[in-house]
C-alpha cells in the first residue's frame, strides 16, 4: 500500500474531488431557491392583482357619492387590462329591497397594462338625485385580465335623512 505522505498527489486529488462535490451540491442548493423564489415572485397559483374600492357620501348643498378604486399588480410579470372588462356598478337599493342600477363607469380606462408593483388608481364623484326611499349603495367594481376576472364590492349606508332643515342650521354652522 502507498504511503499518502510519499505521494502528495493522491492527498491532492482527494482534496479537489470532495472541493468538486461540495461546488455541485451548493450549486443544486442554489438552485433550488433561485427556482422557488422565482414560482412565489410569479405567484403562479395566487391572486396577482389586487383590488381596493372605497366609496363615502357627503353633504354639501346635496349628497354626493365619491369612489375611489385602486389595481395594483402583486405579480413578477406585466398585466393587460382589458378596456372593455374595467367597470364599476352603483345599484341603488331602496326600502323595499328593491334594486335598480344608477351608474356605470368605465375605470382603469388610461392604462392598457400594470407593471409588476404598480398600483393605479380611478375615482369617480356625482351627486345622488336623492330619494328618500334609497337607504344602500352597493358598489361592484369588476376587472378582467385576460382569462381573469377580479370582483369587489363595497356597500354605502345612506341615511334617511342626510341634509339638515334649513330651520336647524344656524348662522356659522360649517357643517353644510
Amino acid at each position: 500500500m502507498l504511503d499518502p505522505a510519499a505521494n502528495p498527489h493522491q492527498t491532492l486529488s482527494f482534496a479537489l474531488d470532495v472541493a468538486d462535490k461540495a461546488i455541485k451540491l451548493l450549486a443544486v442548493l442554489l438552485g433550488g431557491i433561485w427556482t422557488y423564489w422565482n414560482y412565489k415572485k410569479s405567484r403562479t397559483y395566487e391572486q396577482k392583482m389586487e383590488l381596493q374600492l372605497t366609496g363615502s357620501l357627503f353633504v354639501r348643498n346635496g349628497i354626493f357619492v365619491e369612489i375611489a378604486a385602486t389595481l395594483k399588480n402583486l405579480g413578477g410579470t406585466k398585466q393587460a387590462v382589458q378596456q372593455e372588462g374595467a367597470y364599476c356598478e352603483v345599484t341603488a337599493i331602496f326600502e323595499d329591497l328593491s334594486e335598480k342600477s344608477i351608474r356605470i363607469f368605465r375605470v382603469f380606462s388610461k392604462d392598457e397594462y400594470i407593471e409588476p408593483g404598480e398600483s393605479i388608481d380611478d375615482c369617480l364623484l356625482f351627486r345622488l338625485d336623492h330619494d328618500a326611499s334609497v337607504v344602500w349603495l352597493r358598489i361592484n367594481l369588476l376587472v378582467a385580465s385576460t382569462s381573469v376576472e377580479w370582483r369587489q364590492v363595497e356597500w354605502i349606508r345612506v341615511d334617511a335623512n342626510p341634509i339638515p332643515s334649513t330651520a336647524a342650521i344656524k348662522e356659522g354652522d360649517s357643517h353644510v
